[in-house]
């Protein structure tokens, strides 16, 4: 974490009045004890996970498109950088190609 943010986030509380200290420190002691937000689900189906590479030659199209359309094909975020596709979400892909 840079020292930006936070000596930002440290001027904004300097701006509480006093008499405002003690619920702000209850609220944010409150706020730090709720349980963290669920992950996103994991993939349901087989459990195979297609790299785009894989995605692209099966579906003959450029890599490019398959991450261009990663939200039609199953697409899982294993990471900011890492994406992975469910082979249940491209077979069903493949299935709706096929009957437009």
């Amino acid at each position: 974490m840079s020292a930006a943010p936070f000596a930002d986030a440290l001027a904004a509380l300097d701006s509480v009045p006093r008499e405002h200290i003690a619920a702000a420190i209850a609220w944010l002691a409150a706020r730090a004890m709720e349980p963290a937000p669920e992950a996103p689900p994991v993939a349901k189906g087989n459990g195979n996970l297609l790299v785009a590479d894989e995605v692209a030659a099966r579906l003959r199209v450029s890599k490019r498109w398959v991450y261009r359309h990663a939200d039609k094909l199953g697409a899982v975020r294993l990471s900011e950088a890492r994406v992975r596709f469910t082979e249940e979400g491209v077979t069903r892909y493949e299935t709706k190609r096929s009957k437009a």
